[in-house]
């Protein structure tokens, strides 16, 4: 009776051996357990992958993985700073704005234009560019950490053409140094030949319109008939000032007949 009892607890004792199942987690950080459920608290922020093993007497029959991001809670806040104005041909600083809620030092910048990577990834987020033609690209970031991308950020761009050179200030044919309209134009100065006070047609002192008229002696009683007549228009200068002008021979006359009328008015009187 008691060997049957014996046998019956060895047998029954079987089973629960054969079920039994162990456990092997790596944290991938060097740390292990052989728990079912096991807590682990990691000492630096990084991205680790987490491996699990169920073995049921020896002979693994379970196997999964799981990647512990610590880096992405870190980021506060990602951006990208552009100049206001984009020009083909010229050098372009492009940077990354990165805002953490302690130093990611390990993190690394990775551009790419079009889907197209501008360099390697970069330790520092400037990053300088020449873009060759002008349009509208689209600029993308990716943040890395070791070799998984931890976040993204897309922006759309406009690079504008390169001024005219022959549009601006310094454009000769239209700037203050145009030679055909400046200050020193010599057919519309004061220095003008035809249009100043030096013009010998229209002067103070014109050659046929003199103070001094030829005289004439041989004329009866100092009239001259062409001395006050103009051979152009043919009208009489009756001005007094043109009568005192006259010949010599004309003024003498014209004098003794004044005394002449004085002498006579004065006798009328006594």
């Amino acid at each position: 009776m008691k060997k049957l009892i014996s046998t019956l607890l060895i047998t029954l004792a079987l089973p629960l051996e054969a079920n039994q199942l162990d456990y092997f987690w790596d944290f991938g950080d060097g740390t292990v357990s052989h728990l079912a459920e096991p807590e682990h608290q990691y000492d630096a922020v990084g991205i680790y992958l987490v491996k699990r093993q169920v073995y049921q007497n020896g002979v693994l029959i379970k196997e999964s993985e799981k990647e512990v991001d610590l880096v992405t809670p870190k980021i506060v806040e990602l951006d990208i700073t552009l100049p206001e104005l984009i020009t083909e041909e010229e050098q372009t600083q492009i940077t990354a704005q990165l805002i953490t809620s302690e130093p990611l030092e390990a993190i690394r910048y990775q551009w790419y234009l079009d889907e197209q990577p501008l360099s390697d990834a970069l330790s520092e987020p400037v990053l300088d560019h020449v873009f060759s033609e002008a349009g509208t690209y689209v600029l993308a970031l990716n943040l890395l950490w070791e070799q998984a991308t931890v976040k993204s950020l897309k922006v759309d761009i406009l690079v504008e053409e390169q001024t005219d050179p022959g549009d601006g200030d310094t454009d000769p044919g239209d700037g203050d140094t145009d030679p055909g309209d400046g200050d020193a134009d010599p057919g519309d100065g004061n220095t003008d030949p035809g249009d100043g006070d030096t013009d010998p047609d229209g002067g103070d002192k014109a050659p046929s319109d003199g103070d001094k008229v030829p005289d004439d002696e041989g004329g009866d009683d100092g009239d001259t008939p062409d001395s006050n007549k103009s051979p152009d228009s043919g009208s009489t200068d009756d001005t007094a000032s043109n009568r005192v002008e006259q010949s010599s021979g004309g003024g003498s006359l014209g004098i003794v007949s004044l005394l002449g009328l004085l002498c006579f008015a004065l006798r009328r009187r006594k």
